[in-house]
């Protein structure tokens, strides 16, 4: 019962202070943002200029370290510096909380100076350490420590989908491992305060946050989940409601909803901004609570200096600027929004199945796939895959072993093409015969069904695969409107070199630094690490982008909020039931949850 009403009081206090938070948590958000990410985004994309590298991917990561070891030594340089700046972001914020719980007024002059002398504690085994600690701590999910910086070290979709869509060994493996990382993080999740806010050494800080929590383990637990369901159930149902309310306007009051959805929209940023600041301080507030409540919090660190603050001058001019920032912010931020709820026009993407099946109506990549998704669900492509096999033939397969839809350990490129085309395919609870290139761009041609084929190579030569590609079906598939993509960056070079006018996409299965120097006409993503600097970005540099595989409505409406050219996806009836949603009306509160969805 006491543990109860102590978590409660913590919780509750921890909510009274949001106020508090917002100056560090914004400045520090807001330095980030616009400074340093921009600064490291150039930075990457002009090393990668200097030393005549087009892209970054995992295909020449090899070649720049032997080739190219003084653009490698900067990328390095780069990765060291973010590390470092995730660091002193993590210390500003620990500071910040630390004041705030102690009551110690501090000016921003006097946190920046603590956080710099904490820097100077820096060594090769802290930093290895802090690598380790985030991988720990971040697994607990829900509340976490909210970085701009880490928020671009994403697990893309497709790593999770091939988990989840495997033996049970592996998600059992993968729940396992998940639940170590939670325990461990826990373990260790007061090591980093202890060395800041206790001048503890690296082992002694270890030690002692592994004894402390051996005890209170799932007491830590329970403040984690009181805090993350406190900011949950504030900005959800905050949120909830104010689109409710819109809603309600717009069906009684009609010609009152563009100056409601205005306001609408401001609580919607402002909700959006408590989330942003609870979710990025509550790590702290939860260490710093309980090193208070268990007694090992420190009064006052032995480093700290107490620098009287000034006296306030001026009051009346202050209070004044303030008003008049406040004024020039608001009518900013009312433009924005009027701007954003009056251009009712939305991009409708190109929709496209991937490997042809939508729904789960057939075998992938399969001749019947292919009939049975064009007939029904008219998409305006089929995108599906294509192997070279031992006798330089061309097979329609995805996977690299076929052994997952075969039951046959066989690889295309070590077998003929009258050995693969013997398999048959088992997926969905149909089966289907692995089919030639040759047949279904045939059949395809027949349906006058445009295609999406991606080139896969695992060991050929991209030269080569290129080359006979575009000498057998270059011409046919620019004459039928198709298009070429693929993951290896020299196979898109060489097929657009050899054939200018066929339209040639760069698939990319995540984002690094932004839109590569390609030759290509659009780039594919995975949908999961994508956004809209990277759409935008794309679009300067006259390149369309597709994204694969959003299945749901929720997804694919976002990705329509980015503004993305295409849509790859395994279920063409929800996709096409959200554009022919989004081609009528779209109503004031309808902006309001894309705007909240885009946000998310």
């Amino acid at each position: 019962m006491n543990y109860l009403k102590k978590t409660l009081l913590n919780t509750w206090e921890f909510l009274r202070n949001t106020q508090a938070y917002f100056r560090d948590v914004l400045l520090m958000h807001g330095f980030i943002l616009f400074g340093l990410l921009p600064l490291l985004s150039s930075s990457t994309k002009f090393i990668l200029k200097r030393g005549k590298i087009s892209y970054l991917s995992n295909e020449n990561i090899g070649e720049i370290l032997t080739q190219h070891p003084a653009v490698a030594l900067l990328l390095g340089l780069t990765l060291l510096f973010i590390l470092l700046a995730v660091f002193f972001e993590f210390t500003f914020l620990l500071l910040s909380v630390y004041f705030i719980q102690q009551k110690e007024a501090v000016s921003l002059k006097q946190l920046l100076k603590m956080t710099l002398l904490q820097m100077k504690k820096i060594r090769p085994s802290v930093i290895l350490f802090f690598i380790f600690y985030f991988l720990l701590v971040l697994p607990i999910g829900g509340l976490n420590f909210n970085s701009d910086l880490l928020s671009r070290i994403k697990l893309p979709a497709f790593i999770m989908d091939f988990i989840f869509t495997n033996r049970l060994w592996v998600v059992s493996a993968f729940i396992l491992g998940y639940l170590i990382l939670v325990y461990l993080g826990i373990r260790v999740i007061f090591a980093l305060p202890e060395m800041i806010l206790r001048d503890r050494s690296f082992g002694a800080a270890v030690k002692e946050s592994w004894e402390v929590t051996q005890r209170r383990f799932f007491s830590i637990i329970g403040r984690f989940l009181f805090i993350i369901g406190s900011i949950l159930l504030i900005t959800t149902a905050g949120t909830t409601l104010v689109i409710a309310l819109q809603a309600g306007v717009e069906h009684f009051l009609p010609d009152q909803a563009l100056n409601t959805a205005i306001f609408a929209m401001t609580f919607l940023q402002f909700f959006f901004l408590l989330n942003l600041v609870l979710s990025t301080v509550g790590i702290f507030a939860i260490i710093v609570d309980y090193m208070a409540d268990e007694g090992f919090l420190p009064a006052i660190p032995k480093w700290f200096y107490r620098e009287p603050l000034k006296p306030v001058s001026h009051r009346h001019l202050k209070n004044s600027l303030m008003v008049a920032l406040a004024i020039f912010f608001g009518i900013g931020v009312s433009i924005y929004n009027m701007n954003y709820l009056t251009n009712m026009s939305q991009k409708i993407p190109i929709t496209a199945s991937h490997r042809g099946v939508s729904d789960k109506n057939g075998v992938q990549n399969s001749l019947q796939a292919l009939t049975a998704t064009h007939n029904h669900y008219h998409p305006d492509y089929i995108e599906m895959d294509v192997q070279l096999t031992k006798d330089k033939q061309f097979l329609v397969a995805h996977d690299f072993n076929l052994a997952r839809l075969t039951g046959q350990a066989l690889r295309p490129e070590e077998a003929t093409l009258a050995e693969s085309l013997a398999l048959t395919l088992t997926e969905n609870g149909k089966q289907a015969p692995l089919v030639s290139f040759d047949d279904y761009l045939a059949t395809a041609e027949t349906l006058q069904q445009k295609l999406i084929v991606e080139i896969k190579l695992k060991k050929a030569d991209p030269v080569e695969i290129a080359t006979l590609f575009v000498n057998r079906y270059g011409s046919r598939l620019q004459a039928a409107g198709s298009l070429v993509q693929s993951l290896s960056y020299p196979v898109v070079e060489e097929v657009k070199t050899l054939t200018p006018n066929l339209t040639v996409g760069y698939t990319l299965p995540f984002n690094i630094v932004g839109p590569p120097v390609t030759k290509a006409d659009f780039l594919t993503m995975e949908y999961s690490t994508i956004n809209r600097n990277f759409i935008e970005s794309a679009e300067n540099d006259g390149k369309q982008v597709f994204v694969w595989t959003p299945n749901n409505e929720d997804d694919i409406s976002r990705m329509m909020f980015y503004g993305v050219d295409g849509i790859i996806t395994d279920s063409m009836a929800t996709l096409n039931r959200v554009i022919e949603q989004r081609q009528d009306q779209t109503t004031y509160s309808d902006k309001l949850l894309n705007f909240v969805i885009g946000i998310g």
